[in-house]
């Protein structure tokens, strides 16, 4: 049997709220990027680039990583769907 989420549970979305939480996670990353060119010596520009790419290898693996476990869920979709599999 499926559960219903009650009505007050659900929030409408605020546009406003949405972007003062995004200027706020900008500052925390000029604070971050600030702290790391302090304590490693390196410019903030090279500190920056450096997050830049390590940022760049995280969101091409989990792009990756989203379109195996899709690819996956279909197949055992299909595999249910054809009396394969049977839960």
């Amino acid at each position: 049997m499926r559960e219903v989420i009650s009505s007050h549970l659900r929030v409408p979305l605020e546009p406003q709220k949405a972007l003062g939480w995004m200027s706020q996670a900008g500052e925390i990353v000029r604070i971050a990027l600030r702290w790391g060119a302090h304590h490693t010596g390196l410019p903030i520009m090279l500190v920056a680039a450096m997050v830049l790419v390590a940022s760049g290898h995280l969101v091409k693996r989990t792009i990756r990583f989203g379109i195996e476990v899709t690819v996956v869920l279909g197949l055992l979709f299909a595999a249910t769907r054809l009396g394969w599999i049977v839960w």
